[in-house]
């Protein structure tokens, strides 16, 4: 940024020194000016690839952003079934464990129950004769309940194995249905890490690329301003050479200028007020860009050479009022007029009556090179006043 504003300062500062020169200066400036709209377009279209960048940025910023909290979403899906899972689990485990127990109190009382029924009967085939026959039938009838007891609890024992056995596949199922929702859940963390560090990368590329946009807006605009500033230097460059080129051609092909000395006076009679700086009682200096003659009321006022009428009218301070027009350098006015006979923009020529003298017999005439005030006397034969 600063090697731009360096640029654009060095061709400012050469402007303003070479301003002199018409020609060379002028066709520099333009190349200078063409050089600086080419570096204008450049800028352009360096912001457009800017704007088109940051875009394609924000867009791909914007789906990481998205796949983020996609991301975060299943986390926290996957993190509430692993939640249940494990209470799954816990559940198992603990119906595992109680049928576990069950199974163990079936097992004990199912053998309990074998063990007395092998005493009982043991003992009954010892007793070859037993005197009581009641207590034959009681042995008798309590051999057969130890055997159906027996039978029941082998049946409590399978119920409880395939309940255990049950139990266990069930776990067995939620620790493998776990693992699996962990392992997606860490390919997704991993996922949600790697989409984190690409969104960071994004936000700084998009940061990059802004303050680029911001720089090369600068530029742009401080590129055309310069290029404002160096049409308006060239503009003057070209006004500069007009009005040299003109002022050249009129001091070249100026036939008034070639009268001086020579010109007849515009009015009859004697000159009261001279040309330039005066001093008055006051001691007051004052300049007086005309001189004033004072001849007969009412006399003619004449074109002192040919020329256009540029203005007839009323100026206030100087009464009936005429300009004319010789060659678009030198100009004669006339004031203090009273009867105006011409019309503005017809052409006179040289001693021709264009008014007459006002009640007071006063004519103010000046001669004027440019905006530049002459004395007339100079240009006026001194014998053409009588």
């Amino acid at each position: 940024m600063k090697y731009y504003i360096h640029i654009i300062f060095s061709i400012l500062l050469c402007t303003a020194v070479t301003f002199a020169d018409s020609k060379d200066d002028f066709k520099k400036q333009q190349n200078a000016l063409k050089d600086l709209n080419k570096e204008i377009e450049n800028s352009d279209k360096n912001l457009e690839k800017l704007r088109k960048n940051e875009n394609k940025v924000q867009k791909r910023l914007a789906d990481s952003k998205q796949k983020i909290n996609a991301d975060k979403k299943v986390i926290s899906g996957l993190n509430k079934e692993l939640n249940q899972i494990k209470n799954q689990i816990d559940d198992a485990q603990s119906q595992l464990e109680n049928r576990t127990l069950t199974l163990e109190q079936s097992k004990r009382r199912y053998l309990g129950n074998i063990r007395q029924f092998y005493f009982t009967a043991h003992s009954r085939d010892t007793d070859v004769f037993s005197e009581d026959p009641n207590e034959e039938m009681r042995l008798s009838r309590q051999i057969k309940y130890l055997s159906l007891l027996a039978g029941l609890e082998s049946e409590n024992v399978e119920l409880a194995e395939d309940l255990l056995s049950e139990s266990v596949v069930i776990k067995d199922d939620l620790l493998s249905e776990n693992k699996r929702v962990k392992r997606v859940k860490n390919k997704k963390t991993t996922s949600l890490s790697l989409a984190q560090s690409i969104k960071k990368k994004q936000e700084k590329d998009l940061k990059k690329v802004r303050n680029n946009k911001l720089l090369e807006t600068d530029r742009m605009i401080m590129l055309r301003q310069a290029a404002e500033e160096m049409e308006q230097i060239i503009a003057h460059l070209q006004e500069e050479a007009i009005r040299k080129a003109q002022d050249n051609k009129s001091q070249r092909t100026s036939f008034f200028a070639s009268l001086k000395g020579q010109l007849l006076s515009p009015y009859k009679g004697k000159v009261i007020e001279s040309f330039g700086d005066k001093v008055d009682k006051r001691n007051i200096r004052t300049n007086n860009p005309s001189i004033s003659i004072k001849g007969r009321a009412g006399g003619n006022v004449n074109a002192v050479a040919s020329g256009t009428i540029a203005y007839v009218g009323e100026l206030r301070g100087y009464g009936n009022f005429i300009i004319i027009n010789h060659d678009d350098r030198f100009f004669t006015t006339y004031a203090g007029l009273g009867d105006i006979v011409v019309q503005k923009n017809s052409y006179i020529l040289a001693g021709k009556k264009i008014a007459s003298a006002g009640a007071d017999g006063i004519l103010r005439f000046e001669i004027r090179d440019k905006r530049t005030p002459v004395d007339p006397v100079e240009w006026i034969q001194i014998e053409s006043f009588r």
